[in-house]
């Protein structure tokens, strides 16, 4: 473990952090900031919807934007354009006018956002030994997780428009620390080798690669899912339940972040220990799958049992971490990060789908019930990917894909 595999891990962890301060805000001061833009209480529902859903559009499209660049011209290019793109814009959304200049500035902070982690993922698991490839990402993730934590404490204690301010300049001021990452030695080996880089028609060349990518993609629902289901429409949920106290939703982002930060650091240490990412990801989908039926079982009879659900379920969903690594030693290098990096903005994309699902559902069964049924969806979904994927926790990561 080198000074410049230790300075990547740093940089990659707190741009880590910024990432999903970013991500999260948006549905802390959702309702704030758009009652103070004019928007009806009656739309806000609606409007929230809309506004999750473009910044993930934005993550879906640069996800595979940044992810060729990071094949093509290398992983720091995208660490320093994606900071610079996402930093700006969730800046100046500050001072948006109206509903929608809002919306585009999430557009464009979300093409930003969708390149932080895969690239931070990719340049670190390729700088590090094999037998420690795991625990990179596990500092990563745990240190990103406090981003989110930091996003629902600042967004629920200040202004929306400070809270905004705030996760541009910390962008702003990474900038500066990475400066110093080195480029990743297999790139470099590989970039003189072949002009094949990033090249989307690999990831799709038979039936089983398509599997494999699918499946990979699937395997993020239950992540999104809490996310951007039960968490962000947490005051719709609970009255609908009928509480007493409605949770309040920069608690509910605290407590299932404060969960998620352990469950990556976690992740990453029990796939070392079990030399198996598989087995990781299906202890932690199993136990996540007992967290959800509890949840729905006996999460309104008391504010602390909602809110010590939500943790559980955090801590069982710090299987992503695992799944990243996973995906980035599914593939050769000169595909690793569009791969690494498209697939975890479609990973974050599945919101759309399961927000759709839920907005649909909601007026023929109620709020409740199409919660669960989204959440059942989602789980099916997630073990059926696992279990399409190979195990890579031995690989040699040393090729390229032909």
């Amino acid at each position: 473990m080198k000074k410049h595999i230790w300075l990547a891990i740093i940089a990659s962890a707190l741009g880590f952090f910024v990432d999903l301060y970013d991500i999260i805000i948006l549905s802390i001061v959702r309702s704030k900031s758009l009652l103070e833009l004019g928007v009806p209480e009656a739309e806000l529902l609606s409007k929230g919807v809309s506004l999750i859903n473009i910044q993930m559009v934005g993550m879906l499209i640069g996800g595979f934007i940044w992810g060729i660049i990071g094949d093509k011209f290398g992983r720091l290019s995208v660490l320093f354009g994606s900071i610079l793109l996402y930093s700006t814009a969730t800046f100046v959304n500050a001072y948006a006018p109206n509903f929608e200049i809002y919306l585009l500035l999430r557009f464009l902070a979300g093409v930003g956002l969708a390149g932080e982690l895969g690239a931070a993922i990719t340049l670190v698991t390729e700088q590090m030994p094999q037998k420690y490839r795991g625990i990179g990402p596990a500092i990563i993730g745990g240190s990103g997780m406090l981003g989110a934590i930091a996003g629902a404490y600042i967004g629920g204690k200040y202004s929306w428009q400070f809270t905004y301010q705030l996760g541009g300049g910390l962008g702003f001021a990474l900038l500066i620390l990475r400066l110093g990452v080195l480029e990743s030695g297999l790139f470099n080996a590989m970039k003189e080798k072949t002009s094949n880089k990033g090249n989307l028609r690999l990831l799709f060349k038979n039936k089983a690669y398509i599997i494999k990518y699918i499946s990979i993609c699937v395997l993020g629902f239950p992540v999104w899912y809490v996310n951007g289901v039960v968490m962000t429409f947490t005051p719709e949920i609970a009255k609908a339940w009928g509480m007493t106290e409605i949770p309040s939703v920069s608690a509910v982002f605290t407590y299932y972040f404060i969960g998620f930060t352990f469950g990556d650091l976690t992740g990453g240490l029990v796939s070392q220990y079990l030399q198996s990412r598989k087995k990781a990801i299906r202890l932690y989908l199993s136990l996540y799958a007992i967290g959800a039926v509890l949840f729905f079982a006996i999460g309104n009879q008391s504010l602390m049992l909602y809110y010590g659900l939500l943790l559980f379920l955090g801590f069982c969903v710090g299987y992503s971490i695992v799944l990243l690594t996973l995906a980035a030693e599914q593939y050769g290098t000169n595909i690793r990060a569009t791969v690494t990096t498209s697939s975890l903005n479609i990973l974050r994309a599945t919101v759309i789908p399961q927000t759709l699902l839920f907005g649909f559902l909601n007026p023929y069964i109620g709020t409740v019930q199409s919660a669960m049924v989204v959440g059942v969806v989602a789980i099916l979904l997630a073990f059926w990917g696992l279990s399409n994927l190979e195990e890579t926790f031995h690989k040699d990561l040393n090729y390229m894909e032909e």
